[in-house]
């Protein structure tokens, strides 16, 4: 993200936007997400899989979730950049390059609101789509465990000491 085209990077207005972009990406693990995000589908294709006929997952299906989510975060940011760009382009053709301190383009805390609740949104999906998937596929692998138990130790009711599917508890 810039600084906004009215403003010098002297300004207080162009350090605050650009500032306000780094806290984005800094308290927002939008990467740390995206890597988790990924990890459930990569354990789906290499570890859940029954045989080399079986359910067959590509990379694209493996990091889908990961790239919406990442490009939505990117896209608000952007747009918001975008906006803030032409609002003050659209000022400074309107007031004839003239800034008027008490009639800005835009307001700051309007825009700055729509941004933090948008991230926050796209974040809090990403996290609960990663619980439920995980929540998911924790369950998976305990009955995949308890099959391949059984299947070892030649009997078709053995269950493995740990917590059985029906008592694990869903976070």
């Amino acid at each position: 993200g810039g600084t906004s085209a009215g403003s010098s990077s002297d300004a207080p207005g162009g350090y605050l936007e650009e500032w306000i972009v780094l806290l984005f990406r800094s308290i927002f693990p939008v990467h740390a997400l995206a890597a988790a995000m990924q990890s459930v589908n990569m354990i789906r294709k290499f570890v859940e899989t029954d045989d080399a006929n079986g359910h067959r997952i590509g990379v694209g299906r493996i990091i889908m979730p990961a790239v919406i989510m990442h490009g939505t975060f990117d896209v608000i940011l952007l747009g918001i950049n975008v906006f803030i760009e032409t609002s003050w382009d659209n000022y400074m053709e309107a007031n004839e390059g003239q800034v008027d301190e008490s009639n800005p383009p835009y307001n700051p805390m309007i825009v700055n609101g729509v941004a933090w609740c948008s991230i926050i949104v796209v974040m809090l999906l990403g996290v609960l789509w990663y619980f439920r998937e995980n929540r998911n596929q924790r369950l998976r692998l305990i009955l995949l465990e308890e099959k391949e138990k059984a299947r070892e130790s030649g009997s078709p009711t053995y269950t493995s000491p740990g917590p059985h599917s029906s008592e694990v508890e869903l976070v």
